[in-house]
């Protein structure tokens, strides 16, 4: 596994330096099942529990590891599983609110640099649909860049940025075609190595 392209830096080995000596191993989690998760680390890609210990210190669902967490485990690569101990402070947290009658919160993703909210320049265009997203973006702490996808389709391009100019303050927008390619090298420029 290459750290550096999942998106480990000196940051988060310095939050990790508790963690060492003590047969601890960082991973990132990369998806969740319930109560059982998928992470990627030194001894590659393992399903992973949370330690009794740690369940019974956080009681809030919220506290717990999910999908883009660096994680605190101890693997057991011959069985090609893993306990998760800790989870490292976030950088950043998309959350909802949890179906049912609680109010707790759910984390969907977590240490996400960089959101695309993606609208095509077509009948699904709904300019108050991105405005609820992109506030959701700026609340999670990710930088979020607004990409207006089908422009190949669309006559008034202009028309549709300058109905996202009012809602989109300090926002990046793109616009970008897949069926022609045109603007995919802009989208990947912001995805340098290491970002999420």
């Amino acid at each position: 596994m290459n750290f550096e392209e999942m998106g480990w830096d000196a940051n988060w080995a310095r939050q990790f330096e508790p963690f060492l000596g003590g047969g601890f191993y960082p991973a990132r989690v990369t998806c969740e099942h319930r109560e059982a998760y998928d992470v990627a680390g030194e001894a590659g890609e393992m399903r992973a529990e949370i330690s009794g210990r740690f369940r019974h210190g956080h009681a809030v669902r919220a506290d717990w590891p999910a999908v883009g967490d660096w994680v605190a485990v101890t693997p057991r690569p011959e069985e090609g599983t893993a306990t998760i101990h800790a989870v490292l402070p976030r950088r950043s947290r998309f959350s909802r609110k949890a179906a049912g009658e609680k109010t707790e919160e759910h984390i969907v993703a977590t240490n996400v640099d960089v959101v695309f909210l993606v609208s095509g320049l077509d009948s699904d265009f709904n300019v108050r649909r991105i405005e609820r997203y992109l506030t959701l973006a700026w609340d999670s702490g990710a930088r979020p860049v607004i990409v207006l996808n089908k422009a190949d389709l669309c006559p008034d391009v202009a028309g549709y940025l300058a109905e996202l100019e009012g809602i989109a303050f300090g926002t990046q927008i793109l616009t970008a075609s897949a069926a022609t390619g045109d603007g995919v090298d802009a989208l990947r420029t912001l995805l340098p190595q290491g970002k999420t």
